[in-house]
């Protein structure tokens, strides 16, 4: 648990982790040079189980991830936030499933945010077909929910890379999926506190620029090498924006055929997964477009839209979006 300058929450997150059900565990926290009072808060909180540890100043988030990647001794690594609070049983639940299964090498699970926003339960993709044909447009884990197996970890080389600033839990999905079994947990086993101070709050445009390098190395893996308009428009499937424009539909369409295309042709046994992630990334994009039934003609008439693997509420949203005149579109 890397901790900078969290002394309004740390205290909970710790006991949070020293409740749970499963006990044999090392609980690492790094202090990242924080200024404030997060120290004398760990500090106060006894517990043999705990390792304080205090960088040399604040070395960032990749910094210190990867140190606590390195000084961990157990055999999975569970990651924690300095400002969230873990369900009791998480850790046990999620020991169980590497139990179960000695090729999975990474396990989240469902979160509940608070603080900031509505309350609300974020359903990730669970299984691991899901989660391979997710990958390739989002990130299909919450970064604080999930453990990982270590030596798997190990095996990449670099863990958490730099290049990758502010999506560096996502460029690290994106290669730890292809050495063994993903999934996540379809329980909420972990409240995810929302407030505007949070680094995926603050830097966006250097997150989306990640994102996009991390979106081209999954692609190429595929043989894909999109042009500057399906780059821009394979990353508005993960941002989950449009254009009030039918040709950048059209042409949208034309990108994702292909990717339809190369996906199946390299992991036939994960097509209908993959056929459910692109059909409802599409009618989410032909939704937001703001087109009404033109939206409604282009989204049901494509060869890579399959409508009967969508949920009903998909589709009710789609509708809704499309009488009501509803937009979400790119800014000018």
């Amino acid at each position: 648990m890397p901790v900078y300058n969290a002394e309004a929450y740390v205290a909970e997150a710790i006991r949070s982790v020293l409740s749970q059900t499963f006990s044999d565990f090392e609980f690492l926290i790094i202090n990242d040079g924080s200024t404030d009072q997060s120290e004398a808060v760990i500090r106060s909180i006894p517990d043999p189980r705990i390792r304080y540890i205090q960088n040399d100043g604040n070395k960032g988030l990749i910094y210190t991830l990867n140190r606590g990647v390195t000084l961990a001794q157990g055999m999975l690594i569970a990651r924690m936030d300095a400002d969230d609070i873990c369900d009791p049983s998480r850790f046990e639940k999620q020991a169980l499933e590497f139990e179960r299964d000695p090729a999975l090498v990474l396990c989240g699970s469902f979160i509940r945010s608070f603080g900031d926003r509505n309350e609300d339960v974020t359903h990730m993709v669970s299984t691991p077909a899901e989660i391979m044909a997710a990958v390739f447009v989002s990130c299909p884990f919450a970064h604080p929910t999930v453990m990982m197996r270590a030596d798997a970890l190990r095996q990449l080389g670099a863990v958490y890379r730099e290049e990758y600033k502010h999506s560096e839990d996502y460029d690290l999905w994106s290669r730890l999926v292809f050495t063994g079994k993903s999934r996540n947990i379809p329980e909420m086993l972990l409240n995810y506190r929302a407030h505007a101070q949070q680094v995926s709050t603050v830097h966006q445009d250097i997150k989306y620029k990640s994102v996009q390098k991390i979106q081209l190395n999954l692609l190429s893996r595929l043989g894909l090498q999109p042009d500057d308009f399906e780059k821009q428009f394979h990353l508005n499937l993960f941002k989950g924006i449009s254009r009030q424009d039918a040709d950048y539909l059209r042409h949208g369409a034309l990108w994702l055929t292909m990717f339809h295309q190369a996906f199946t042709a390299h992991y036939p046994q994960y097509a209908t997964a993959f056929n459910s992630m692109i059909s409802s990334r599409w009618l989410k994009i032909c939704g937001n477009s703001g087109l009404g039934l033109a939206g409604v003609k282009l989204a049901f008439k494509q060869p890579f839209f399959t409508a009967k693997t969508l949920k009903f509420k998909d589709l009710i949203k789609f509708f809704y979006k499309t009488i009501s005149g509803y937009r979400q579109v790119e800014n000018n």
